[in-house]
């Protein structure tokens, strides 16, 4: 008998009757608080310290705090902080630094710690996480697959931390009616043929941000002489579960790691987040395709304000990960910031981590281009900036763009002035070569020439962010006042 997922129960009967809780163990809040006391998780943001039977104290994480305000009872599990006066549970703080709810934040930590036990879930939910484990599972079996992903720098511990499987194809053939039914809803199988949709692939199970398989993504295995159908890279199609476009791959792995780090990093494949987390670089996620949509980049703002999207050094990759980022423009709000890294043509981050190693990989990404600059950098070549109607071109431009950013008029600001510059440059060096300036001149002498130019700019005190902002608003409330509708 082929192997198949008839074998793993599927809860089919709906919710099960209540039960007294006595008859059930340790609830969920006690089980977490036995896998993770809170001293250990508040270790990981900040120093504690002794202070009394029971008692440990530090610098809260949850505001600027300058002294020991933060204190936690071990015996009781609890915190409370006497300057900003944040209290609770271990629950209470994962949800505060993860953005997440109360209900959620249970639920999501549960499941990291392999605590959380589901009883009354939706089948196709169920379905989903039990091909997970078959996928799984199955890789084991699957020689050439396993080599493979090894001569990637794949480790057998990062394979099943983030679940990656292989799909033979006749997983769902055996199932009754009603079952593949389920599968083929879920995306699992081909109504058609009963075959499965990733026959033949290595598995990604996609998570969304609870920690809910939801899909899979699907890989050929090089050379091998199983011709399946479709695509080398393919994922499971568009379900209740599965929008392709509103997920992030490695999000749900990646929350702690973003906030440990202050920032996300935004690459393209599913190697590429597999191997940076191999690798200690746990902040980094991965689009879906060709471009993530509005409520993927939702969500990761929901847990950082800076996101720093890595693009490939050829034009087809740069140009593919830049539609991701004018989705994540619209979902910006002030405060929140981007910054784009350009890998070395040719190589992606994943080898670029395994070659030279995390520290400089998080270099590159730390070298990142604002993102204003880098959307005027690249719409120079369009202008001719010697004319001033070309100048006049760019400065338009930017303003069109920065229209996109509604939730961030600061960075709109930012585009103009940075194509303000650009102009001005181009204007100073038409002026310089149409006298022959340059030929006359030594570094020196430029660089001295620059300086005085200074001189002749009006010293107009730079505003902070915050005080620019409030500029914008009160300019905006203005013009709706003198100009009403």
């Amino acid at each position: 008998m082929s192997e198949n997922l008839a074998q793993t129960p599927m809860n089919t009967a709906g919710p099960r009757s209540a039960t007294p809780r006595n008859d059930l163990g340790p609830t969920l809040v006690d089980r977490i608080k036995q896998a993770l006391p809170l001293a250990q998780y508040v270790s990981q943001f900040t120093e504690l310290k002794p202070a009394g039977k029971g008692e440990m104290v530090g610098k809260c994480m949850q505001h600027e705090d300058n002294t020991a305000s933060f204190h936690v009872n071990t015996e009781k599990q609890v915190y409370h902080c006497k300057g900003c006066g944040a209290t609770g549970n271990v629950i209470t703080l994962f949800g505060a630094m993860n953005d997440l709810a109360p209900s959620e934040a249970k639920i999501t930590l549960g499941k990291q710690l392999g605590v959380f036990k589901e009883r009354a879930i939706d089948t196709g939910e169920a379905l989903l996480s039990n091909a997970a484990r078959l996928y799984s599972d199955q890789l084991k079996r699957k020689a050439n697959a396993l080599a493979y992903l090894e001569s990637r720098g794949l480790t057998h511990s990062t394979m099943e931390r983030f679940g990656v499987g292989f799909c033979w194809g006749r997983e769902y053939m055996e199932l009754k009616p009603e079952q593949q039914n389920l599968a083929a809803s879920a995306g699992l199988m081909r109504a058609e043929t009963k075959k499965s949709w990733l026959a033949g692939r290595i598995t990604f199970p996609v998570r969304d941000r609870s920690g809910r398989v939801v899909g899979f993504g699907g890989r050929l295995v090089p050379s091998d002489d199983y011709v399946a159908h479709g695509p080398k890279y393919m994922n499971t199609p568009e379900t209740a579960y599965f929008k392709k476009s509103d997920l992030l791959y490695g999000l749900y792995e990646s929350t702690q790691g973003i906030g440990r780090a202050g920032c996300a990093i935004v690459v393209e494949g599913y190697m590429d987040v597999l191997i940076q987390h191999q690798n200690g670089v746990d902040n980094t996620v991965a689009v879906m395709g060709a471009q993530s949509s509005e409520n993927a980049f939702k969500q990761l703002w929901q847990v950082t304000k800076h996101i720093i999207f890595c693009l490939d050094g050829d034009t087809a990759g740069e140009k593919g990960a830049l539609r991701s980022v004018m989705a994540a423009a619209p979902t910006m709000t002030d405060g929140c910031m981007i910054s784009i890294a350009t890998m070395p043509v040719g190589v992606d981050p994943d080898e670029y981590t395994l070659e030279h190693g995390a520290e400089a990989f998080k270099a590159l990404c730390a070298q990142g281009v604002p993102l204003a600059k880098y959307l005027m950098a690249k719409r120079v070549e369009e202008f001719d900036l010697s004319a001033a109607e070309g100048r006049a071109g760019l400065i338009a431009a930017a303003r069109a763009i920065g229209a996109t950013f509604s939730g961030a008029p600061l960075v709109g600001e930012q585009l103009e002035e940075e194509a303000r510059a650009i102009c001005a440059a181009a204007l100073v060096e038409a002026v310089l070569r149409k006298i022959e300036l340059p030929q006359m001149l030594d570094q020196r002498e430029v660089e001295m020439a620059a300086q005085m130019l200074t001189r002749l700019v009006p010293d107009v005190p730079r505003q902070s962010g915050r005080e620019r902002i409030a500029q914008i608003r009160r300019q905006a409330i203005e013009r709706r006042t003198a100009n009403p509708r």
